[in-house]
């Protein structure tokens, strides 16, 4: 029989589990496009990568960025993965072909294959959110 004491800190402890600000949202998805953005890069240094000179632009697989905003830059727990403006263009053509270039589908190859790897990095950063409120057997 669980006393009501019990049920008490139970409902403390789901309260602080699903309160959550929107900064803590912004780090738990952070975590996850960390994850994405290194798997990004890996594969394109593996698949695209040539030694040749780029000048002063790092490479594609060097231009991956993450960011805990959303696509405007305001901050409302989400995060994104992409590419600045001057490497968009080239990451796309990557992706999805040109008239000479044969498409790759990279990027929806690589967010696939991530999801598990991502959740996992989610969850842990969830875990450590939890652990800084207090929260405990949630």
């Amino acid at each position: 029989m669980v006393s009501i004491a019990g049920l008490d800190d139970w409902a403390d402890n789901l309260e602080k589990a699903y309160s959550l600000s929107t900064a803590e949202q912004a780090r738990i998805t952070k975590a996850g496009a960390d994850v994405l953005k290194k798997n990004i890069a890996e594969y394109l240094r593996s698949h695209h990568y040539r030694n040749r000179k780029t000048g002063e632009e790092p490479h594609l697989a060097d231009s991956v960025i993450d960011d805990a905003t959303n696509i405007i830059g305001k901050v409302d727990g989400s995060s994104v993965v992409g590419f600045p403006p001057k490497k968009g263009y080239i990451a796309r053509f990557l992706s999805d072909g040109t008239k000479y270039i044969h498409g790759d589908d990279y990027l929806d190859k690589v967010r696939n294959a991530s999801l598990d790897e991502i959740y996992k990095a989610e969850n842990a950063e969830y875990q450590n959110i939890l652990k800084e409120k207090g929260a405990d057997n949630v």
